[in-house]
């Protein structure tokens, strides 16, 4: 039986001098090794989440708390976020935020957090390599971090999350900046990293995409939990979008064939049995 690695329960949340509640009540559990994607619309509270599952708040982010947010069955709260944070690692929508400042090299800039946790020289070349090789960073190893693209930018900020070996890894929106290949390139070392085992908590704006890698959806609403499932009964709920939550597009390709009588069937959240369904419409 698979281990509870994320427990939320009833957590709300309310930023010193807010009026109002950026999460309220949420409750949900992500075993480990699982995928959950958290959607929503802008300021539907999907940052604050993030933030409260790595230890941010309510260590850094001062402000009303209620409930509990539970990492392997311990309180983030009880705990300091430098502990916290040897279990969860935490990739930033901006990667330039991530980045030291205070290094002349990728290699140096993904040695850093090693560095500061006094991890010997020889097995910081080893995992500074590994890394490096699972990343495709290999070649950009003696560049200087502030010379490279915003999506090789992002994979170096991905790295020095991934070196320190987390268990769990939480992304805020962090393709929001790049384009369609770097976006791509980010998500699939994401799922390889998920397929080896990791438990992923990723907020993402790509619904096609969410629908196709995501084992466990959560959809917010101004700090509210509106949905929680598989990603087929929260995108097939035909409510879903009253909530400001966009849907793929297959889903609403095959819920207007069903509709129309040519093609009925259940929604359907990926390409191929969408094409299927459009053929049998068309009567090829």
């Amino acid at each position: 039986m698979a281990q509870t690695a994320i427990s939320v329960s009833d957590f709300s949340f309310r930023y010193r001098e807010a009026k109002r509640y950026a999460v309220r009540h949420l409750s949900f559990e992500v075993e480990e090794g699982g995928f959950l994607c958290v959607v929503g619309s802008n300021a539907s509270g999907k940052s604050t989440l993030c933030n409260a599952l790595v230890g941010l708040i309510p260590h850094h982010f001062r402000g009303k708390s209620r409930g509990s947010v539970c990492v392997f069955g311990k309180s983030v709260a009880e705990r300091s976020v430098a502990d916290t944070s040897s279990e969860v690692g935490f990739v930033f929508q901006n990667p330039f935020n991530q980045l030291s400042y205070t290094t002349d090299t990728v290699a140096e800039e993904l040695a850093y957090g090693l560095c500061n946790r006094g991890v010997p020289r020889d097995e910081m070349e080893r995992r500074v390599l590994e890394v490096a090789r699972a990343i495709h960073l290999e070649g950009l190893l003696d560049r200087n971090p502030l010379e490279l693209s915003g999506g090789q930018v992002q994979r170096v900020a991905l790295g020095s999350t991934l070196i320190l070996n987390p268990r769990i890894l939480v992304l805020d929106e962090c393709t929001t900046q790049l384009d369609p290949l770097g976006s791509e390139e980010i998500f699939d070392i994401v799922k390889r990293l998920n397929a080896d085992g990791m438990t992923i908590v990723m907020v993402d704006h790509d619904m096609e995409r969410v629908a196709r890698c995501a084992d466990t959806v959560l959809a917010l609403e101004r700090g509210n939990q509106v949905a929680l499932g598989t990603p087929r009964e929260v995108f097939g709920d035909e409510h879903i979008t009253d909530h400001g939550v966009d849907v793929p597009d297959y889903v609403r390709i095959t819920r207007a064939l069903d509709r129309s009588g040519l093609a009925p069937g259940e929604v359907e959240l990926t390409e191929g049995p969408t094409v299927d369904r459009v053929r049998e419409a068309l009567g090829r």
